[in-house]
């Protein structure tokens, strides 16, 4: 039997993980997968990842297995860190260098950056080692930030990162780098589409289809593990599902302007013509060439569409409206209700959820009701997370 050293067995879990970064569309859904890939490679406790937009880093995401052991949630916000050397983060992007700490409360004075411990302070977890990452493309340019924590032991307990695992976790950047930069652009295609009937109705903006797709996500996720969905299935519906789900009015590119904007109740004929969005949209994906046209496109058609057959273009219900178009359904909703409009002011999660419960088995699917209350905390801070800017 041939023997490999743990060299080679790093390097191939590395090139493995590579093919899987490839496969993934969605920009939230990838960065996901690289910090907890990196964290399995580094034996890392917590970490938590960022993009650059400019001279500015944007905070992604973060997990931390020692707060979710505790059955706590994890805080969820987004803030920015400016492209300086006073943060950890800051410093790792400007000089596109690794950053390697085996205890942070032991930060030389004289160096520029320092720890900043209010994540520790709130969550009452402690932070100890850490090891910083530029992700760098293939012409040096710096893309994000991945940043580890706490480097486990047999026992548990934190320690520094091994020295040996550097170069493996250099090569995983460069790759993590090129995926990220490939789904930064789907992305930017996929808000200049709905940017163009944002240009129509200034309710369609980035923030609220990024909100719409997040929480049709956790919808998903929270249904799935209710209804055992095998990880290869789940796995590839949700990173489809992320984006197809933001597309779900880009039909109104079509509505006339008279109509989208009337400030005032619509007609009968205005209305019929305000309901034909979903058939525009529906055709505008009609070449279904990939999973992804095939399921924006069910969710452009079937969105308004009601469980008991009451909703629109259709009057399709139960299993004749596609599962997609029924999660969009109620993520839209969600938002909606929790956003402010022309005609009323944003909802609290408490009125929206009040709302929304008596409405399943008849708007909406029935087997979405439980997974849709098992996770309104997380869809209302899902959806806090895109604010109108």
């Amino acid at each position: 039997m041939t023997q490999h050293s743990p060299d080679y067995g790093r390097l191939e879990r590395v090139l493995q993980v590579d093919g899987v970064l490839s496969e993934i569309g969605d920009l939230d859904i990838l960065l996901e997968k690289v910090l907890l890939e990196a964290r399995i490679a580094t034996g890392a406790d917590a970490g938590s990842v960022y993009t650059m937009e400019g001279d500015t880093l944007f905070f992604r995401h973060a997990q931390n297995d020692t707060i979710v052991a505790r059955g706590e949630r994890i805080p969820y916000t987004r803030f920015t860190v400016p492209v300086n050397k006073n943060s950890m983060a800051g410093f790792v992007a400007s000089t596109g260098e690794m950053l390697s700490i085996p205890d942070v409360s032991r930060i030389p004075a004289d160096s520029s950056y320092s720890f900043d411990d209010l994540y520790d302070r709130v969550t009452g977890y402690r932070t100890v080692s850490s090891l910083t990452l530029p992700l760098s493309n293939n012409r040096h340019r710096v893309v994000g930030v991945l940043q580890l924590i706490n480097a486990l032991n047999p026992d548990g307990a934190p320690v520094p990162f091994s020295s040996e695992l550097i170069p493996f976790a250099r090569h995983f950047a460069v790759l993590a780098a090129i995926a990220l930069e490939r789904a930064m652009m789907t992305r930017t295609l996929l808000l200049r589409m709905i940017n163009m009937a944002e240009l129509r109705d200034p309710r369609e903006t980035g923030p609220h289809v990024n909100r719409v797709g997040a929480c049709a996500l956790c919808l998903y996720d929270s249904w799935a593990c209710l209804n055992s969905i095998p990880d290869p299935e789940r796995s590839t519906d949700r990173d489809v599902l992320r984006m197809a789900a933001m597309l779900h009015d880009v039909g109104k590119v079509g509505i006339a302007d008279s109509i989208l904007k009337k400030p005032g109740p619509l007609t009968r004929d205005e209305r019929m013509i305000m309901e034909s969005h979903c058939n525009i949209g529906a055709g505008i994906l009609s070449k279904c060439e990939t999973s992804f046209d095939e399921m924006a496109r069910e969710i452009a058609i079937g969105h308004h569409e009601n469980w008991d057959g009451s909703g629109y273009p259709a009057g399709a219900r139960r299993d004749g409206i596609s599962l997609w178009a029924r999660i969009t359904a109620v993520a839209d909703v969600f938002d909606a209700l929790g956003s402010r409009r022309c005609y009323k002011d944003p909802w609290d999660l408490y009125r929206t959820v009040e709302t929304m419960t008596p409405l399943f088995g008849r708007k909406f699917d029935p087997g979405l009701k439980e997974p849709f209350l098992s996770t309104t905390a997380v869809l209302w801070e899902t959806r806090n997370a895109y604010p109108e800017s």
